[in-house]
C-alpha cells in the first residue's frame, strides 16, 4: 500500500524540488496531486485525501495554518510536514501537532530523516510482510498522537535563541559532569538535562542505554564488535562510526536488541 502524498507550494520550482525529494522512495509514496494556493489546497484535501502533505507555511492567499484551520473536524486529516523558509515558524509549526518542519532549502540528507520518522512509526502497526486487515489511516494517525508521551524535540539554547532538536534527528546522548552533549550527523549541542531525566522522557523501543554515560538511538548502531579484552562495543552509523564500549551491566540488553 502506498502513501498517498499532496504538495503545496505557491513557488513551481518548490514543488518540483519536492518531486525529485520524493522520487527515491517512489516505492513508499505515491504523489496524488499538486496545490498552488491555500485555497487549492483545501479544495485537493477534500477530494485526494492524501495521506500525507507537504504543506508549505508561506502562501500568496494565506498561511498553512489557515489551511488547516479551515478543514473541517469531519475531514479526513492527513499528516501534515510542514515546508517553509522561515525559521520563525517552527515553534508555531510543532504546535499544530505536525509530523515534522522541514526548512527551505531541503537537502536530501535532512528529507531522509523526515520519510525515516514516517517510515519508524507506519512499520511499528505494518510489518513489511503484511498488512493488517483491519489497517487505515485514522489507527496510524491515532498512534502517532499516542507516542506524544514520549519526547519529540529538545529544546537548545543558544545565546538568546531556542533550537529544536528532531529527537529522530539524534544518534546519540553523553553524560559529562553536570551537563548532556546531544549528537546528531551534523552537529552537536549541549543541555543541561541529566541523562537519567532523558532515559526517561525517551522512547525505549528508540533509545538504549548501554553505559552510565552514553544513551543510543537502536536504529544508529551498525554493528557489536567484542574487545580483546572480551568486552562489547557497539559501531554507530555516524560519519566518524563512532565505538562506544557497553557497560556489563547493559551488555544482555544490548544483544537483546
Amino acid at each position: 500500500m502506498l502513501c498517498r502524498v499532496l504538495i503545496v507550494d505557491d513557488e513551481p520550482l518548490a514543488r518540483m524540488r519536492m518531486r525529485s525529494l520524493l522520487e527515491p522512495y517512489s516505492q513508499e509514496f505515491e504523489i496524488v496531486g499538486e496545490a498552488s494556493s491555500g485555497a487549492t489546497a483545501i479544495e485537493q484535501i477534500r477530494e485526494l485525501v492524501p495521506d500525507v502533505v507537504f504543506l508549505d507555511i508561506q502562501m500568496v492567499d494565506m498561511n498553512a495554518f489557515e489551511v488547516l484551520h479551515a478543514l473541517d473536524m469531519d475531514d479526513d486529516m492527513p499528516l501534515i510536514v510542514f515546508t517553509t523558509a522561515f525559521e520563525d515558524f517552527a515553534l508555531r509549526a510543532y504546535e499544530e501537532n505536525t509530523v515534522d518542519y522541514l526548512l527551505k532549502p531541503i537537502e536530501p540528507e535532512r528529507f531522509e530523516a523526515t520519510v525515516a520518522k514516517l517510515r519508524k512509526r507506519f512499520s511499528s502497526m505494518v510489518s513489511e510482510q503484511q498488512m493488517p486487515g483491519d489497517f487505515s489511516w485514522d489507527k496510524f494517525r491515532a498512534m502517532v498522537n499516542n507516542d506524544d508521551q514520549y519526547m519529540q524535540r529538545i529544546q537548545v539554547k543558544i545565546g538568546d535563541r531556542i533550537l529544536l532538536v528532531n529527537v529522530d534527528e539524534i544518534v546519540r546522548f553523553q553524560s559529562e559532569e553536570k551537563y548532556t552533549t546531544v549528537y546528531t550527523m551534523n552537529n552537536r549541542y549541549i543541555i543541561d538535562t541529566p541523562l537519567v531525566d532523558l532515559e526517561k522522557r525517551l522512547d525505549p523501543r528508540v533509545f538504549v542505554r548501554i553505559h552510565r554515560a552514553h544513551l543510543v538511538a537502536i536504529d544508529y548502531i551498525a554493528e557489536m564488535r567484542k574487545t580483546d579484552a572480551s568486552r562489547l562495543n557497539v559501531v554507530l552509523r555516524d560519519k566518524d562510526h563512532t565505538q562506544l564500549m557497553v557497560s556489563r551491566n547493559f551488555v544482555k540488553k544490548v544483544k537483546n536488541l
